[in-house]
């Protein structure tokens, strides 16, 4: 086993070890404003990814770390009774149909680019919320995601499609993430009439 496949199982394996925090808050501290319908369709999200890698033999411990978490805390959530389902959802899922048809149409690649996209653009909303109600400590998984992201992209074997364009486009996500957990929430004050 060579360093790039080191650095890739390692990047998917972080990914899935981040979930334990998510799981273990979820447990303690309810599941206030999850969906279990949002986690299912990122798992589905994430398996047409992983599949289409698999299949062009291309970096898949990333996403497959992200649809065993997707689908853990789907599974959580529904036996909490978190079934919901909003104009959000029906996006997602307008998102999974487009890319289960531009997979059939255009190929692994095609699968490959179309579906890392619809999970950039379905964690929008995460990310305006975030901007709106920091939070430092799930910043922190955030933060965690990066690395795991940054260890698959560098774990890949050439600069292309199969094998860079999943972790660097969930990087920069999982980045700005971070970033907003760190914002200072608008509306509020930023002068305290204080000289420090």
């Amino acid at each position: 086993m060579d360093y790039h496949q080191i650095l890739k199982i390692a990047g998917g394996l972080l990914a899935l070890l981040l979930f334990i925090p998510m799981i273990l808050s979820i447990l303690k501290e309810g599941a206030e404003g999850q969906s279990c319908a949002m986690w299912f369709l990122w798992g589905v999200l994430d398996t047409i990814l992983t599949i289409s890698l698999t299949k062009s033999g291309g970096n898949f411990w990333l996403p497959l770390g992200f649809a065993i978490g997707d689908v853990a805390i789907a599974i959580l959530l529904m036996n909490k009774g978190k079934l919901k389902w909003t104009w959000f959802e029906t996006g997602v899922l307008a998102l999974v149909i487009a890319c289960v048809i531009a997979w059939k149409l255009g190929g692994d690649v095609t699968a490959t680019v179309s579906s890392t996209l619809a999970v950039c653009v379905a964690a929008i909303p995460g990310f305006v919320e975030m901007l709106k109600n920091p939070q430092p400590r799930i910043g922190n998984v955030w933060a965690g995601y990066v690395v795991a992201n940054m260890l698959s992209f560098f774990g890949g074997t050439a600069m292309v499609i199969k094998e860079r364009f999943a972790p660097a486009a969930w990087a920069l996500c999982s980045f700005a993430m971070f970033a907003a957990s760190r914002a200072r929430p608008r509306g509020r004050n930023q002068c305290t009439g204080s000289n420090g």
